[in-house]
């Protein structure tokens, strides 16, 4: 996603007019210092509901849609580590300026069982001011604050609010509620949790 808009932004100033451009002679000769990435996240934590993972990296489906941690392991929860798991571009790691994405089942199949609660069963039990904790790999820690609880039919789902850029680090919980759809065999809605850095 951060490769389009900056594909997109390269499109739009390439069309802002060369006759104000600076001139090329007086422009610098060192190329800017990127930051380093951000350490990939290892767990969440949310004590109000009780929930508590690892994480996983997750990629997308053939189809285009964030992919989900297995369905036989329900209380997994799984981070959005771009379109392959391995190719870091068009992710926002969680801290990063940006809406870092983590997924987790509401519920799934245990001991052959299904229907048993998955780490995100509670989610929409979240209210404002309530914390994210998500650890990192290099041993910090990052404390979000939940600021709105949304549920979307998945026929409507708001892509460019939920992955579009922001101005700061923010964080979304994404999990599966509505009622179950027999035929396609999911849940007609998603919830969605906002949360920004503290």
């Amino acid at each position: 996603m951060r490769l389009l808009v900056f594909v997109l932004g390269a499109v739009l100033l390439a069309g802002c007019g060369a006759e104000s451009a600076a001139d090329p002679a007086a422009a610098p000769t060192t190329a800017p210092v990127e930051a380093p990435p951000a350490p990939d996240p290892t767990a969440i934590t949310i004590p109000a509901i009780d929930a508590h993972s690892t994480l996983i990296p997750l990629g997308l489906t053939a189809e285009g849609a964030l992919d989900v941690p297995p369905v036989d392991n329900p209380m997994q929860a799984g981070w959005y580590a771009g379109a392959d798991p391995y190719f870091d571009g068009d992710e926002y790691q969680p801290g990063e300026v940006g809406p870092a994405v983590i997924a987790g089942h509401v519920d799934g199949v245990i001991a052959g069982r299904k229907g048993q609660p998955g780490i995100f069963h509670r989610l929409r039990e979240l209210k404002q001011g309530d914390e994210v904790l998500v650890d990192r790999e290099d041993g910090s820690r990052l404390r979000f604050l939940v600021e709105r609880v949304e549920r979307h039919s998945k026929n409507d789902f708001p892509t460019e609010q939920v992955y579009g850029p922001t101005t700061r680090p923010e964080l979304r919980l994404i999990t599966c509620g509505g009622e179950w759809d027999p035929k396609a065999r999911h849940y007609r809605d998603n919830w969605v949790v906002w949360a920004a850095l503290a």
